[in-house]
């Protein structure tokens, strides 16, 4: 009878939950009411206030990332206390229909027949049970779990979440296009791709008000045809100087129609230029906006002329601050020297320098097209090789932001606890505070919350790499950071059992957690 009405007391609010969670299939929202409810959550009114402490300490955060604040009197010894083991600590915030929902998705996540034929499956899942019921199933697990919504009301939610919990969002558009070999160009496809940012970074700026430090991730691809960038590329190692990064930062403009290479056709010239205006009109909306801009990093073979623009995005508008950052993939064996090589070219054209540093997530395909195209395989040999290049990357970066300060930023974005506890030594031992603005940590939306979560509590500035975007664009989204971070779901054991042990805490002693 006992363990009855334990089961009872765990299904009733689980379910309430759940019924929650369900869409507003007619809601609509405008944008604009979003600051304001907003704004009376930091002032502490309203159905949806932070508590009184909480806002306390996202103002202070805010004032010490503004004003620079040295806040030397977070001890060596506090830093040492991070543990990543507590699972009751780390998912406090959490619901128990949240965990219930996370030991399913993340369960299901872990097996490679699921993963692998994911997008066929939802396809099915689709068509069997129509587009109404499909999208209430979606949203209340897959989507709910790795998505942060695509309405202001949804994000609004998931940022308060978040914010509640001591992390920042960083969002991603969920945009996803069938490349083919061919380049078919579609210009239409990259302007509304450009409009849908635009709206995306206008109404992350009317959070910035409680967001420390505002921050957006990009993909190159969202503007031009991948194929383009792997010709670039080519003419790049054939040592094109119209390529460099200079001449492709004067195209960055509203008006480049004289803008043009000459080693490409005319139809390649202008979806260049088109190009150029897209990122240019991104790039100056957070300048404009004070919003960070963090890069993507994708497929190697496409790799040299992307990096190319994203160093010319920073000659442009990094001469004061890191506003624009590129990421580097520390899963290549060539991946110190492209950092270092990117560091002196910094140095050479006075321009800020922000990294975003990920071990990477296309080894399969890496490998496969190496093997195809009979070249050398560019991903490091073992996984302990990379984790060692992802620390000695981490070594060069940490050392440059000692030495200037802050013309250099680091976001360590990783899910592998040895890395985030060697970044934070490494930071002590060369006095770089936690909460600086300097280094901050990332990690994605629904995944490695035993990390983030304390991370955050600790007063590390943590951001969730949270995409959003409609369910119809995202279904091609999922299956492929799926496959990416196919390595990742395949190690979450540790998260899952942490899960657990929280769900099994909860049904032992209801009374704990009545009111999460």
């Amino acid at each position: 009878m006992l363990v009855a009405q334990r089961g009872v007391q765990v299904l009733v609010p689980a379910v309430q939950n759940f019924s929650r969670t369900l869409p507003a299939l007619a809601a609509s929202h405008r944008w604009e009411v979003l600051q304001q409810r907003l704004l009376q959550t930091a002032a502490g009114k309203g159905d949806n206030a932070l508590p009184a402490r909480t806002t306390l300490i996202r103002q202070g955060a805010l004032q010490t990332h503004q004003l620079g604040l040295n806040l030397s009197e977070e001890t060596a010894a506090e830093s040492e206390e991070l543990s990543f083991d507590n699972p009751s600590q780390a998912f406090r915030t959490k619901s128990t229909w949240e965990i219930a929902r996370a030991l399913l998705v993340l369960r299901l996540c872990s097996f490679d027949v699921l993963v692998d034929n994911s997008l066929k499956l939802m396809k099915v899942g689709q068509s069997f049970l129509g587009q109404r019921l499909f999208e209430t199933v979606m949203r209340a697990t897959f989507y709910g779990q790795f998505i942060g919504g695509d309405t202001e009301k949804e994000i609004e939610a998931t940022v308060r979440r978040l914010l509640n919990s001591g992390l920042q969002t960083l969002p991603a558009i969920t945009i996803e296009e069938d490349i083919g070999d061919e380049m078919v160009i579609r210009e239409e496809f990259y302007d509304s791709a450009t409009q849908f940012y635009l709206d995306s970074i206008r109404l992350l700026a009317r959070l910035s008000d409680y967001v420390e430090v505002p921050l957006f991730q990009l993909r190159v691809t969202s503007f031009l045809h991948a194929n383009l960038l792997v010709i670039m590329s080519k003419h790049m190692d054939a040592g094109c100087p119209e390529l460099s990064v200079e001449n492709l930062a004067s195209g960055l403009a509203e008006d480049n129609q004289n803008f043009s290479v000459s080693v490409l056709t005319d139809q390649e010239n202008d979806h260049l230029r088109n190009m150029l205006r897209r990122l240019h009109a991104v790039c100056r909306e957070c300048s404009d906006r004070r919003i960070w801009l963090a890069a993507d990093a994708e497929y190697t073979y496409m790799r040299p002329a992307m990096t190319q623009l994203m160093l010319a995005a920073m000659f442009k508008f990094n001469q004061k601050e890191p506003l624009i950052w590129n990421t580097y993939q520390c899963y290549l064996k060539g991946a110190h020297d492209n950092i270092t090589r990117d560091i002196q070219l910094a140095k050479e054209l006075s321009m800020c320098f922000g990294v975003k540093l990920v071990r990477g997530a296309y080894m399969d395909k890496e490998r496969a097209l190496a093997k195809e195209k009979g070249y050398e395989d560019p991903i490091n040999p073992t996984y302990e090789a990379t984790g060692a290049m992802y620390h000695r990357l981490l070594d060069t970066m940490l050392h440059e932001i000692s030495r200037q300060g802050r013309r250099c930023k680091l976001m360590v974005a990783s899910h592998n606890e040895d890395s985030i506890k060697y970044a934070v030594s490494r930071m002590r031992e060369l006095g770089i505070e936690r909460n600086d603005g300097r280094v901050c940590f990332g990690q994605l939306y629904g995944m490695c919350d035993q990390v983030s979560y304390p991370l955050g509590q600790a007063g590390y500035a943590v951001y969730k790499s949270t995409p959003i975007g409609p369910m119809e664009t995202t279904l091609a989204y999922l299956q492929r950071r799926a496959l990416e971070n196919r390595s990742v779901l395949s190690g979450i054991r540790k998260e899952r059992d942490q899960l657990w042990s929280e769900m099994k805490r909860r049904i032992a002693h209801p009374q704990s957690w009545k009111n999460v």
